[in-house]
């Protein structure tokens, strides 16, 4: 058997890794993640932020392994797996989940979108079936690993994009309505932010899970784990993910990177670079001042864009649906672009200094996550209840929650603060205040 592989996890504490997930920990597109953090510039806001995609992964193989043991030992799904076929499919996929992630994970994939049309799924599907390989040393040989040990490299990247054919209860352990990838970074994400707004019981959570009609389900008794999951969900989103400062410095790096990579192409195959790679990249070596002083801004902390002004979005109306159908005519990167060329004319800075951000746009995926909660539960007789019947007031409660306060906000470089923040007013008022009166006011000049 050789010596047994134990990794030592903030949050699960003692992990006994199997000779499969040892194998895929040790290659080379695995420890890249080493040096991509999970919350990406998240740090900025939450000082220990700084937990990288690596233990994350290793966190998700380990729950999807205990949840797949425990479906396997309870005998309930028809046809019955292969448990130990179940178990290192999932662990393989849990292993290679986020491998395909751009440097500072989730805030350059909107330029990694822009430049393939696939999200970083697509590419962790391309490497883990050898349809792509990293520029890097040593890549290239998750494949192999998996087919040595019976795991079909192609099952892996179905799971990975939500495509699997096979049993639907084998994807919901990797992507569903609550998932190992989702009950490892929520309790992560509390641990090194800090946060204390929400408590998940996995072990609990995962205790109450069983199959029925080829799906995962819960049991009734499960009810309480799982409205805490949800709710912890939900103000994950609220007070770190949708972060104000967060979103600056993303769309700060974002708009650097674009400039280096698309228009001075500065940086072939930037996706497979880690974050200081790429940021020492863009702040010693981009031939544009511009992009030298965004990197150095967003690395030391120096000059962050502030924002200005803000047009809030929890008022739900017909006034308000057609004001935010006319300003998002066209695609939102289009809307935030346009913008930006206004109110840089009407203030006389560069619009290079200035950030249009649609925060409502950002969100659409994860709202539709919060309003549509297909969780089903074993109820009193021998049919399914969905969680809206089972507890009807809680689902409405959610469904209403916004994870995020703002339609529009406006940032710019501190040192031009009150001409965009006048020019913001002139702009939006005339067009804006017929909509927000009393009660539904959300303007806001953000002085």
């Amino acid at each position: 058997m050789g010596k047994i592989m134990y990794v030592r996890d903030p949050v699960h504490g003692s992990i006994k890794l199997s000779k499969l997930q040892e194998e895929l920990l040790k290659t080379v597109e695995v420890q890249r993640l080493s040096f991509i953090h999970q919350l990406g510039t998240t740090f900025q806001c939450y000082p220990g932020a700084h937990g990288m995609r690596l233990a994350h992964a290793v966190g998700v193989s380990h729950l999807a392994g205990v949840i797949a043991r425990h479906i396997a030992d309870q005998g309930l799904a028809s046809p019955s797996p292969d448990a130990g076929e179940m178990m290192m499919l999932v662990q393989a996929t849990g292993m290679l989940h986020d491998i395909g992630h751009t440097p500072w994970s989730h805030t350059l994939e909107p330029l990694y979108a822009e430049m393939y049309g696939v999200d970083h799924m697509g590419l962790v599907a391309d490497l883990v079936t050898g349809r792509k390989v990293m520029n890097i040393q040593g890549s290239g040989r998750i494949p192999e690993i998996l087919r040595t040990w019976g795991v079909d490299p192609c099952k892996v990247a179905d799971l990975v994009q939500n495509r699997y054919a096979g049993p639907a209860y084998i994807q919901q352990m990797i992507f569903g309505e609550v998932d190992a990838d989702m009950l490892d970074y929520l309790q992560r994400d509390f641990h090194f932010t800090g946060v204390a707004y929400g408590h998940i019981e996995a072990d609990r959570i995962i205790s109450t899970m069983t199959v029925r009609d080829n799906r995962l389900v819960f049991q009734l008794k499960g009810l309480d784990a799982v409205r805490d999951f949800l709710l912890a969900r939900f103000h994950m989103y609220s007070s770190v993910y949708l972060h104000r400062k967060t979103r600056i410095v993303d769309q700060m790096l974002l708009a650097a990177t674009r400039r280096s990579v698309l228009e001075l192409e500065e940086i072939p195959d930037f996706h497979f670079m880690t974050d200081d790679q790429l940021l020492s990249n863009l702040l010693t070596q981009s031939a544009d001042p511009w992009v030298r002083e965004m990197a150095w801004r967003v690395k030391f902390r120096q000059g962050l864009f502030t924002q200005v002004f803000s047009i809030g979005a929890l008022a739900r109306s017909d006034r308000h649906a057609g004001f935010i159908a006319g300003i998002l005519s066209e695609t939102p990167r289009g809307t935030a672009t346009a913008l930006a060329r206004r109110i840089s004319s009407e203030s006389g800075v560069d619009q290079r200094y200035i950030i249009v951000d649609l925060p409502v746009e950002a969100v659409k995926i994860s709202e539709e996550r919060f309003q549509k909660l297909d969780i089903r539960f074993v109820g009193t007789g021998a049919g399914l209840e969905s969680i809206e019947s089972v507890d009807p007031a809680f689902s409405r409660y959610l469904g209403e929650m916004k994870p995020n306060q703002s339609l529009i906000t406006v940032c710019c470089a501190p040192e031009y603060r009150e001409r965009v923040a006048s020019s913001c007013e002139k702009l939006f008022r005339d067009s804006v205040m017929p909509l927000f009166t009393g009660e539904d006011q959300e303007f806001s000049p953000s002085r």
